[in-house]
């Protein structure tokens, strides 16, 4: 009966109705159906703020910077603390006060913590994105309102840190939960998630490929890691069902100064909630 419903991998539902509508154009055309794969991959989920967020919400300074290269405008909150400064990114779906209790954390250690709601989610303009733009508004964030000692970005948030840090070096430290490592393996898994062809992933990845102008393995964690020599920690639960330890190993494999730290049972969002996990972000700021 639920097969007929909802198809669940890795954490995510996909409704049948979305599958079978893909599977129908699949039929017909290749290119009609990458550009309908596409649509779905690039638009986030909104979801509303959850009750526990919304006094940090209250108590933020919110402001809009406009992004002329993505066509956007971002929404920005800041929370002032002290002079050090931390920038927060949350991931896919995501929004700015996700990671409330590391942002009160910070605060409580003295930090200016600016977080934003990526394009297309939140406060923020558009419907559609992509990791790029994700890096393109932590550039020019860290433009206007840094610079940052320390960023922390989850899952999504986490890989366009990397990628950030690996090409500008403009943070002192760097923390990512949750994080992939292959892009590659994200758009092969979304066109698995919707029952199509390994084909529609291969021309997906070379639109991608095409719009930035490189190779969709420069984007991988891994290999960002490689040319990063600040510290960095690594947090992952081993029962993450939406990015998989093993990409948590390959990110920590390449790092020059790095550290990890593996949970158990606090899966892809509670991990962010965690008061122990909170805790060792503190205790390796400080170290």
């Amino acid at each position: 009966m639920a097969k007929n419903k909802t198809k669940q991998q890795g954490g995510i539902r996909i409704p049948r109705y979305i599958i079978n509508t893909g599977k129908f154009l699949q039929l017909f055309s290749a290119d009609l159906t990458v550009k309908y794969v596409r649509y779905l991959f690039q638009k986030p989920v909104k979801h509303k703020t959850p009750e526990a967020e919304k006094p940090l919400m209250l108590e933020a300074k919110i402001s809009y910077l406009d992004i002329p290269e993505i066509r956007k405008k971002i929404a920005v909150y800041q929370w002032h603390g002290g002079e050090k400064k931390a920038l927060i990114v949350h991931g896919w779906s995501g929004r700015a006060t996700q990671m409330y209790k590391i942002i009160k954390a910070l605060r409580d250690e003295g930090f200016t913590v600016v977080s934003f709601d990526a394009p297309a989610h939140g406060k923020s303009s558009g419907s559609k994105t992509m990791m790029p733009e994700f890096i393109k508004t932590v550039e020019k964030i860290n433009e206007v309102y840094g610079p940052f000692e320390v960023a922390i970005g989850h899952s999504m948030g986490g890989i366009t840190l990397l990628n950030v840090q690996g090409d500008k070096h403009v943070f002192q430290k760097l923390v990512v939960i949750g994080t992939p490592d292959s892009i590659f393996n994200i758009f092969n898994g979304f066109v698995e998630k919707l029952e199509l062809k390994p084909i529609v992933a291969k021309k997906l990845i070379a639109v991608f490929e095409k719009i930035t102008g490189k190779s969709i393995f420069d984007f991988h964690g891994s290999t960002q890691t490689q040319k990063i020599t600040e510290p960095v920690l690594i947090i992952h639960d081993d029962h993450d069902r939406e990015v998989p330890v093993t990409d948590a190993l390959n990110n920590y494999r390449n790092l020059k100064n790095g550290k990890i730290i593996r949970s158990i049972g606090l899966g892809h969002i509670r991990i962010l909630k965690n008061e122990n996990i909170v805790t060792c972000i503190i205790e390796f700021l400080k170290d």
